[in-house]
């Protein structure tokens, strides 16, 4: 019997939904931001500067594929990749961007932003046996919230710690973003919250932000007895990775440093540490994909585009296809990277479950799926 004919009007709507997510998930589909390296700085005297400029374009590609290879995969794994020459970077590599530039009758200094072919890179990395990972996420928000005498900060003015992360941090695979305030009529004790979140507070502030993962970075200023800086921070999260990150860190600056410079280290060190967290635990292994069939229940066009979303955002999943429809669930076809175990690991991190049940796989966004013990 026709499709139509068993469920007309919501079948057909269904059936063009997938077809929209078929077209509109490639495997590997991701963020080329991720494999964008931005400030490349370079800084080249030759015989003449249309020499130095030609040399120092090759040195940025050299330097920006190295970092990218840092951002994707461990030491341990990149000290495996053979040499790359220099025209096969060529042939990785997209474009080279030019942010800034100063040029002599010798010397090329620049800033360059150079943008890598994705399914180059991938391709290079797979054939060399090097486990990697991707970012597919929203970004990590981070609130800086400041302790002072006179109560917290975090939209106010006079927020040194805030100051530091709009400065950026280290660029790395996780994006890493901090609002722009927002009027003062709408948030007049954001500060305050902040400073004193507890679970609900941090899921509210992350609804808010759209995003899945949020920190609150509560710090107090403070000084040795000789005038060092000193700087504590206490890390709160919602979200895999935000959680993940929680606990007190300290920093002391040195003798003679400023506290701005000691405020720029802690945010590399977080930083840092959000991206060594999701490298450790989202690392792709190479081989041959897995396949795993699954039942997803169906409860209208906003269900598939969220679970579309996500599913893109699980960098162990490469593709997936359509195998059955019913009014009711569709049954999808995975095609993964890595142990299942990974996988649901994976999955819980970007909002999706997969559970066993009635002798098959459900996999069900974490707003949908029914809580324990409910029918």
């Amino acid at each position: 019997m026709p499709l139509r004919r068993r469920f007309p009007r919501l079948a057909a709507l269904l059936a063009a939904a997938l077809v929209s997510i078929m077209a509109a998930a490639p495997a590997g589909a991701v963020d080329d931001d991720s494999y964008t390296v931005h400030d490349v700085h370079v800084d080249v005297t030759a015989e003449n500067v249309n020499v130095a400029r030609q040399q120092g374009f090759a040195k940025g590609q050299r330097d920006a594929f190295d970092a990218l290879i840092q951002r994707f995969t461990t030491p341990e794994e990149a000290a495996h990749l053979p040499p790359v020459k220099d025209d096969q970077l060529d042939e990785l590599v997209l474009d080279v961007g030019v942010d800034q530039e100063k040029r002599s009758t010798v010397r090329y200094i620049a800033t360059l932003s150079v943008r890598f072919k994705p399914d180059e890179i991938r391709r290079l990395l797979r054939d060399a046996g090097i486990a990697y990972t991707e970012w597919r996420g929203r970004p990590l928000v981070v609130l800086p919230v400041l302790q002072t005498d006179n109560g917290p900060l975090l939209w106010e003015s006079g927020n040194g710690w805030a100051n530091a992360w709009k400065g950026g941090a280290a660029q790395g695979l996780v994006p890493i973003v901090v609002p722009a305030p927002p009027p003062s009529a709408q948030a007049p004790d954001d500060a305050l919250q902040a400073a004193t979140a507890g679970p609900d507070t941090l899921a509210a502030f992350a609804t808010r932000f759209e995003t899945q993962d949020l920190v609150v970075a509560a710090g107090v200023i403070g000084r040795t007895d000789d005038g060092r800086a000193t700087f504590d921070v206490t890390l709160t999260g919602a979200g895999p990775l935000a959680a993940a990150m929680a606990g007190t860190r300290s920093w002391q600056g040195e003798a003679g440093e400023a506290l701005e410079a000691v405020l720029r280290r802690a945010v590399t060190d977080i930083a840092a540490t959000a991206n060594d967290d999701y490298k450790r635990d989202n690392m792709l292994p190479t081989g041959e994909t897995q396949s795993l069939a699954v039942s997803v229940p169906i409860g209208g066009l906003a269900d598939w585009e969220q679970l579309r979303a996500r599913l893109i955002r699980t960098t162990a999943v490469r593709s997936w296809e359509v195998a059955a429809l019913s009014q009711t669930s569709a049954a999808l076809v995975l095609h993964f990277l890595g142990a299942q175990q990974q996988l649901e690991a994976a999955m819980v991190q970007n909002g999706l479950v997969l559970s066993w049940a009635d002798d098959h796989w459900v996999l069900q966004t974490q707003q949908t799926k029914p809580a324990e013990g409910t029918q």
